[in-house]
């Protein structure tokens, strides 16, 4: 079976909250032993490796584009595997022997299940007291942008969000998904949930077009059967989570502190 993991690079120019310049200037520092380690954990697994340059150096752009690679390299690869250039491989198991590649596999997170959620909460309800744009990046604004898109299909949705720095999956798995073919009519679901929704303007004025809420949008419109890979194949490290445990198999380093991390697993 031909198999690929592969990532994408972009020296990003335009602005945006996710990719402030210390995060980018991280990146740069230690983009080849990122390369690397996912080029060494794709050897292990008997597939290709390919690091795609992104023809735009716009965030939300680039997210996209992930996306619609993954979708374009189904036809040509049996088994496909998307990993963020920021996941980091410390395991000794394949994923491609994990999960079900006919169907879509992605860490699809509850919100509110996690105890240390509750500094998120505090800090939610600081930004509506201040009567603050709540951060469209924030894990509790793409689950309000989704769940207003969908009520307006008439679809109770969940609580979840799927984070896309992961994804695996074949052809069938992609013509389940039809990211490409979907993304505009889903351009005009988000416009009419910030015109007609039941969040305050506080959550709807922030919300942009963003792959994880369009990417969850589909698989709960479409009720598309998929694989969640869970926490232990998506583990991210972030502002409020700064350890990871050896139990996992893929970091997703967040904060960009590879300093840290990779320092850790040189010693050991």
């Amino acid at each position: 079976m031909k198999k690929i993991i592969f990532s994408i690079w972009s020296d990003l120019t335009s602005k945006h909250i996710s990719a402030p310049d210390w995060k980018k200037e991280s990146f740069r520092k230690f983009k080849n032993k990122l390369v690397k380690k996912q080029k060494e954990y794709a050897k292990y697994c008997g597939a290709e490796y390919f690091l795609f340059e992104a023809k735009s150096t716009d965030y939300v752009d680039v997210q996209f584009d992930k996306i619609l690679k993954f979708e374009e390299l189904t036809k040509e690869y049996d088994q496909v595997v998307y990993f963020d250039l920021d996941i980091i491989p410390i395991t000794k198991k394949n994923i491609f022997e994990e999960f079900d590649f006919n169907y879509p596999c992605v860490y699809d997170q509850d919100v509110n299940k996690n105890a240390l959620d509750e500094e998120w909460k505090k800090w939610l309800r600081h930004q509506y007291r201040e009567k603050n744009i709540i951060d469209p990046m924030s894990r509790y604004s793409k689950v309000a942008a989704k769940k207003s898109m969908l009520l307006i299909e008439d679809i109770i949705s969940n609580d979840n969000i799927c984070n896309t720095a992961v994804i695996c999956g074949n052809q069938n798995a992609a013509n389940l998904l039809k990211f490409s073919e979907r993304t505009s009519y889903i351009d005009k679901a988000l416009l009419k949930a910030k015109d007609d929704t039941v969040y305050p303007k506080e959550y709807s004025e922030g919300w942009v077009r963003n792959n994880e809420i369009y990417f969850s949008f589909i698989l709960e419109k479409y009720n598309i059967k998929f694989n969640n890979i869970g926490i232990q194949w998506n583990y991210i490290l972030d502002e409020f989570v700064s350890e990871f445990t050896y139990g996992v198999h893929l970091i997703h380093q967040v904060n960009k502190d590879f300093e840290k991390t990779f320092t850790l697993l040189e010693s050991r």
